[in-house]
């Protein structure tokens, strides 16, 4: 009799940790560095390139300012945006806070159109360089930016 009840203590004990919800998936935080070089190394797709050329990146502190030239209209124009990374909800996105064309400042208008159409291509392309090297899901916990790199910190799910 002894034994059975043992058996049967040893049942529940194993009842009761298989009960137990184990964590769904372990985590790793990882750290990835993006230089100012291999930023501007970065070769543009086809689509942008019809439109837009002799781009330079220049890191500085919490911000990446971007020159290019752009073509609209037949005219090449010499552009200038200062963008911001916002970290939200696991996802990272950038916010154009400044920007000119040929030395003039856009309005705020100008300015919104162009956080919603070229947000897309430097995020896909920051996107692209963590997915290459991740190989999983993953969330991003915090962006930083210094003189001459781009720093994003990644937990990642297993």
């Amino acid at each position: 009799m002894r034994r059975f009840r043992r058996a049967l203590g040893i049942i529940a004990v194993i009842a009761v940790l298989l009960a137990v919800p184990a964590p769904i998936q372990a985590q790793d935080r990882v750290t990835y560095t993006i230089t100012e070089q291999e930023i501007n190394a970065y070769r543009l797709p086809p689509s942008a390139r019809r439109f837009v050329s002799a781009v330079n990146v220049d890191l500085q502190s919490g911000q990446a300012v971007v020159m290019a030239k752009v073509v609209n209209a037949g005219l090449t124009l010499n552009t200038v945006s200062v963008w911001q990374p916002i970290v939200s909800n696991g996802r990272l996105s950038w916010q154009a806070i400044s920007a000119t064309v040929e030395g003039v400042p856009l309005s705020a208008a100008q300015l919104a159109m162009l956080n919603s159409a070229a947000r897309r291509a430097i995020e896909g392309a920051v996107r692209r360089y963590i997915d290459s090297r991740a190989r999983g899901r993953y969330t991003v916990e915090s962006v930083s930016i210094t003189e001459s790199e781009l720093v994003v910190t990644v937990l990642l799910s297993r």
